[in-house]
This record gives C-alpha cells, sequence and structure tokens, in this order.
C-alpha cells in the first residue's frame, strides 16, 4: 500500500509541476541558457574528439584567417579538426569554461576566455556565436597562445 501511495504523491507532484510550468508562459531557454548548452555540447564533442557533433555547432558561415591555420570556412575547419584529431591535439584535453566571460549583443554573442590545454600546451579560446534560424551558432574563433 506505501508503494501505491508514493506513486500516486510522485504522479501527482509531476503533474502539478507541469501544470504550473506551462502557466507561468515561459518561452524556453534564455539565450544565455542556449550558449551555455552549446558550450557544454562543443567542450564534450572535444573530449569524445566527435568532428561530426563539432561541426554542427559551427555556422555555415563560419569564417576565420589567421594563427598557425586558416579556416576560411566549414570545410576547412572540418579539414583541421581532423588533422588535430589525427596528430594528438584532442588526446588528454583539459577545456575550462570557469573563467569564460559571455557578451550577448544582439544576435552577436563572444565567449572569452576559454582555456583549453593538452600535454602539447595551453591556449585561450574567444569563440564569436551568432544567432541564426536554428539557434546559436559557432562563426569565428581566435586562438592565443599558438
Amino acid at each position: 500500500m506505501k508503494k501505491s501511495t508514493l506513486s500516486l504523491t510522485v504522479a501527482t507532484t509531476l503533474l502539478l509541476a507541469l501544470a504550473l510550468g506551462c502557466a507561468t508562459g515561459t518561452k524556453g531557454l534564455s539565450d544565455a541558457e542556449q550558449i551555455a548548452a552549446l558550450l557544454g555540447t562543443w567542450q564534450q564533442g572535444i573530449l569524445d574528439q566527435d568532428v561530426d557533433k563539432l561541426m554542427t555547432l559551427h555556422s555555415e558561415d563560419f569564417s576565420h584567417d589567421g594563427y598557425d591555420y586558416e579556416a576560411a570556412g566549414k570545410e576547412e575547419l572540418r579539414e583541421f579538426v581532423d588533422y588535430s584529431v589525427d596528430e594528438g591535439n584532442f588526446d588528454d584535453v583539459e577545456i575550462s569554461l570557469e573563467s569564460a566571460d559571455t557578451e550577448i549583443e544582439g544576435d552577436t554573442a563572444v565567449v572569452y576566455p576559454i582555456d583549453y590545454a593538452t600535454t602539447a600546451g595551453a591556449i585561450t579560446i574567444e569563440l564569436t556565436l551568432t544567432k541564426e534560424k536554428g539557434g546559436w551558432l559557432i562563426t569565428d574563433m581566435a586562438i592565443e597562445g599558438l
């Protein structure tokens, strides 16, 4: 009898929470929450060495020129990431987002500094994101410390 009472209490609580959640008229995740989720997926994609997952986070309009690599577009970025994985640059990675600040201005956001370290050394990353139809995507990446 206790088991069914507990189940009924849990079910009632869940229904009440859903009803109250719907009644508040929330619109979903804020821009800051969406960006935080993207950063978590980006970090996990690097740790998992999942190039396909990483590429889904980058805009078709991604462009970058400079530093020790040139990724004039998303395809060049993919080639660079594939090469980096093959070279071991994603092995034993430590990524810290603890110090990162997110500055959102309209449909653009900048996240900096992101600390990225491997046995080969450490760099600092700045990501620029743009809010597109499907949500926030990475449109540029600046790297310091190469």
